[in-house]
C-alpha cells in the first residue's frame, strides 16, 4: 500500500480532491456569449467608422492651418471657410450632380460585377475560353479609358450609356482576376473528392468554387468600388452634359477655385461612402459563402 501511496504522490489514507465535472453551457449562457460577441462587433464598427471622420477632421484642420501659416492667394487654396460657403450657396447644384454621378458609377459596377464574375469564372473553368479572351482583357488595360471615351460619345451619343460603359471598363479586370484567381486555386484533390461525392456543374460552383473565390471577390469588388467614381468622372470630363465631372470643369474654366474644392470634397465624401458600403456588403457574403473567412478577418 506504501508503494502505491508512494506511487501516487499522496500520504496512506488520504485521498486527492476531484475536480468538479465541468458543467455544460446552457441557453442562457451562449446567448449572452452571442449578445457579447455582437456588441463587440458592432462597437469595433464604429471605431472602424469613426477614423475616415477623424482624418477627414485632421486634414481639415491642417490645411487652415497651412492657410493660416503661409496665406496663398484665395484663388489658389481658398480657405475651409470659404469652401464651406460655396458649397451652401450651391448645394442644390452640387448634390444633383452628384446623384447623377453616383447612379452611373453604381450602375456601372452592378454591370462589371456581374459581367465581370461570370466572364472570370467561364475563363477559369474553360481553358480554351481563357486563352482566346485574357490576352485581350489585359490589353485592353493597357488604353487609358479617357481616350476611349470620345469614341463611345461618338458611337453612343450623349446620356449615361457611354459613361456607364466607361465605369464597366474600368472597374471589370480586377473582378475577372480575382474570379480566375479563386478558381484556378482550388486544390485539384479537392476538385476530385467532391466530383467523387457526386457534386456536378451547379452544385460544384456553389459549394467549393464559389466559396473558395469568395476573399478574392471581396478584395477586388472593393478595389472596383473605389474605381467606379472615378470611371464616371471621366467619362463625364469628355462628353457630358450633367455630373459632377462637369461642375469641376466649368469651375476650373471661371477660376472657382472655392467650388472646385467643394467639389472634389464632396467627391471624396461619396466615394468614401461607397467603399464602406462595398466592404460590409462583401464582408456579410464572403461571411455567407465561406465561415472561415471569419476567423482571418475578426
Amino acid at each position: 500500500m506504501s508503494d502505491s501511496s508512494s506511487a501516487s504522490g499522496s500520504r496512506p489514507g488520504v485521498h486527492a480532491p476531484r475536480s468538479a465535472p465541468a458543467r455544460p453551457p446552457n441557453r442562457a449562457d451562449i446567448e449572452e456569449a452571442a449578445r457579447s460577441s455582437i456588441r463587440g462587433r458592432i462597437g469595433k464598427s464604429v471605431l472602424d467608422g469613426l477614423y475616415p471622420v477623424l482624418a477627414l477632421a485632421a486634414a481639415i484642420l491642417l490645411w487652415a492651418a497651412i492657410v493660416a501659416a503661409f496665406e496663398p492667394p484665395a484663388y489658389m487654396v481658398p480657405t475651409p471657410r470659404r469652401v464651406a460657403s460655396e458649397f451652401l450657396n450651391q448645394w442644390e447644384r452640387l448634390l444633383t450632380n452628384m446623384a447623377t454621378t453616383t447612379r452611373v458609377a453604381l450602375l456601372g459596377l452592378f454591370v462589371s460585377t456581374v459581367l465581370g464574375m461570370t466572364l472570370g469564372f467561364a475563363i477559369a473553368w474553360w481553358q480554351p475560353l481563357r486563352r482566346v479572351l485574357l490576352p485581350p482583357l489585359i490589353v485592353t488595360q493597357s488604353i487609358p479609358k479617357i481616350a476611349l471615351a470620345p469614341l463611345l460619345v461618338v458611337w453612343f451619343g450623349y446620356g449615361a450609356l457611354p459613361k456607364t460603359i466607361v465605369v464597366i471598363m474600368v472597374t471589370i479586370y480586377p473582378i475577372v482576376i480575382a474570379c480566375t484567381t479563386g478558381v484556378t486555386g482550388v486544390p485539384q484533390s479537392t476538385m476530385t473528392l467532391a466530383r467523387s461525392m457526386g457534386l456536378r456543374s451547379f452544385a460544384l460552383f456553389g459549394k467549393i468554387l464559389l466559396p473558395a473565390s469568395a476573399p478574392h471577390l471581396a478584395g477586388a469588388f472593393r478595389i472596383a468600388a473605389s474605381l467606379a467614381l472615378i470611371g464616371a468622372l471621366i467619362a463625364e470630363y469628355v462628353g457630358s452634359s450633367n455630373g459632377i465631372g462637369v461642375v469641376l470643369l466649368m469651375a476650373i474654366g471661371t477660376q472657382n477655385t472655392a467650388l472646385t474644392f467643394a467639389a472634389i470634397v464632396l467627391c471624396g465624401l461619396v466615394g468614401s461612402f461607397i467603399y464602406l458600403g462595398a466592404t460590409a456588403v462583401t464582408r456579410l457574403a464572403t461571411l455567407g459563402l465561406n465561415p472561415s473567412y471569419l476567423g482571418s478577418h475578426s
